[in-house]
């Protein structure tokens, strides 16, 4: 990415770059006592007890058994994936408010779904799961979970599809990159609001939305995915920028829960608001949400929409005009 002070879009690469180390704002999980076939089990918003009693349900349980005996203990599947050693797997899960993070031996359940804070792959060629990721492929970051249409979508940045000279989108097809080149893969992209404006005269709006899966084990939920780094923050509600306001962003290759204030837009920055957090290739589409309270909820501000300058200032698309523009409804955690 070039450092001088011009508009450079955040994700537009082919080299997939380390996640850089995120900040000290991480929720924790509760460290429990093991039980079962358990390697670890740990905890937030809920007891230890609650737990282990989940963990020990799991033990003996097949891979493709292991969604239907979460849900018998009241919990869903956020998803799974293989540690890549120790023949091993984590296990994240929800109940409300709740999470519940497992670390077993033995064979990762196909289980997965929308999260925002993820990394997502965008392609002119149709991408196949558990296949190499075809050549000018776009790695951006998936943003908030709404509904669209009666159905669920997930938003990112308008330009990681981008847009041909005819207003056709460029790269449709969608996928989560898990722990193989591509995971789970999403679909085309529904609607690219890439270069439309609020109004005739405000800023420009670059957001898109694609299919988000739902399922037994294509479950998706309004939280933001900090994987092993902290339990996942919950999505309650939204709220607009003003200048000063703290808030915090969850990319693919900056991290998660790096947090600064809200400053006037730069000139060039087509009228977006602008931050004092640093964000780099593959940023686009982040979540841009308010601090985590006490309780782990937070409030969607935005979708991490460019970098500018010399100092790679993170801007953003304001969520209340994307949602306008999808007529979409953002989707909240449920209490509890």
């Amino acid at each position: 990415m070039q450092r001088a002070a011009v508009t450079t879009l955040l994700a537009i690469a082919a080299t997939l770059l380390a996640a850089a180390p995120a900040s000290a704002r991480v929720r924790p999980y509760t460290p429990c006592e093991k039980t079962g076939d358990a390697i670890l089990v740990e905890v937030s918003g809920a007891t230890c007890d609650e737990a282990r009693g989940v963990a020990t349900a799991l033990a003996g349980v097949p891979p493709e058994g292991v969604g239907a005996a979460l849900v018998a203990q009241g919990w869903t599947a956020l998803r799974a994936n293989a540690t890549g050693y120790d023949d091993s797997y984590d296990l994240f899960a929800l109940r409300g408010r709740s999470a519940l993070w497992i670390r077993e031996r033995g064979a990762a359940p196909d289980l997965d779904g929308w999260t925002a804070g993820r990394e997502l792959l965008f392609s002119r060629s149709p991408l196949v799961g558990g296949s190499p990721a075809p050549i000018g492929t776009a790695v951006c970051t998936s943003s908030f979970l709404v509904r669209l249409g009666g159905r669920l979508a997930g938003l990112s940045s308008g330009h990681c599809a981008g847009l041909t000279r005819t207003r056709r989108t460029l790269r449709r097809n969608a996928a989560l990159r898990t722990s193989s080149p591509v995971g789970l893969v999403l679909g085309g992209v529904r609607r690219n609001l890439w270069r439309k404006r609020a109004t005739s005269r405000s800023r420009r709006i670059d957001a898109l939305a694609l299919p988000a899966p739902s399922g037994p084990t294509r479950t998706s939920a309004p939280v933001i995915d900090r994987g092993i780094l902290g339990a996942p923050l919950f999505v309650v509600g939204s709220t607009r920028p003003r200048l000063g306001r703290e808030v915090c962003f969850a990319g693919r290759t900056s991290g998660t829960d790096l947090c600064g204030d809200v400053i006037e837009s730069y000139p060039g920055a087509g009228g977006l608001p602008c931050t004092t957090i640093t964000a780099d290739l593959g940023d686009s589409g982040s979540p841009v949400y308010t601090p985590p309270a006490a309780d782990g909820t937070v409030r969607a501000v935005g979708i991490a929409t460019l970098v500018f300058g010399p100092f790679q200032s993170m801007c953003f698309t304001p969520i209340a005009p994307v949602l306008d523009a999808l007529n979409a409804k953002l989707v909240t955690a449920a209490a509890g």
